[in-house]
């Protein structure tokens, strides 16, 4: 169980980090498929503050069993596998892949997939680490690529992007983006923490990080919709 988040609270978080931005995007009351449910912190919170319905698919058996009280079916299976995304037949509101495409062999294919399983006017939430982000340069700036346990060098990783590919792999499977943000997480300049405990801070910072979402940008947040 490598992301396992008893105590935690995503409204207590900072409002630029991801897991609080991502269900931001939800609407109460929906249906919603979550790739990669981890041991189910972001279901947890979309069932119990927001009366949502929620159904997984996760490869780690320990994990899926520590989330399958907080949804309704949790599938132990690859994503990867179409035979699994075949059996679903439920249309969702939402489709959350939250750091998944890294993950995957083929996500182009996986991606076209599901969005087969979208409602007409459902979106899928796409997160992604940032391998152009301005740690990583500086990393690759003086020779270091060394993988590490968390981030976007996670040994796990097998894939990587950038702002240009990622657009480019969404365009390439059908998909139009109706919202962009980024997290700015680890790195971030040392006025960031002063300026969210002051009043219009987060919106500054909002501002801010826009104009910089190649650099800043450790993970990037996608709402997306059918073309």
């Amino acid at each position: 169980m490598k992301y396992d988040r008893d105590n935690y609270e995503i409204d207590t978080i900072c409002p630029l980090w991801v897991d609080q931005q991502v269900v931001r995007l939800i609407e109460h009351n929906t249906t919603i498929l979550e790739i990669g449910c981890a041991t189910g912190y972001i279901g947890r919170h979309l069932k119990q503050k927001m009366g949502c319905k929620i159904y997984g698919i996760e490869l780690d058996k320990q994990s899926a069993e520590k989330a399958i009280q907080y949804y309704e079916k949790i599938f132990i299976a690859d994503v990867e596998n179409e035979d699994i995304l075949k059996g679903l037949q439920t249309k969702y509101d939402y489709i959350l892949c939250m750091n998944v495409v890294e993950h995957l062999k083929k996500p182009e294919i996986a991606i076209i997939k599901l969005k087969e399983l979208l409602k007409d006017n459902g979106y899928m939430i796409l997160t992604i680490p940032n391998i152009a982000h301005f740690s990583i340069r500086l990393k690759i700036l003086f020779g270091n690529f060394k993988y590490e346990e968390y981030g976007i060098l996670d040994c796990d990783h097998i894939k990587f992007f950038t702002l240009k590919s990622i657009k480019e792999l969404i365009k390439e499977s059908g998909l139009l983006i109706e919202h962009f943000s980024i997290d700015p997480d680890n790195g971030i300049p040392k006025f960031h923490g002063l300026l969210l405990r002051l009043p219009g801070g987060v919106a500054f910072l909002r501002m801010f990080y826009s104009f910089f979402p190649r650099f800043f940008g450790y993970q990037f947040i996608f709402k997306l919709r059918k073309a």
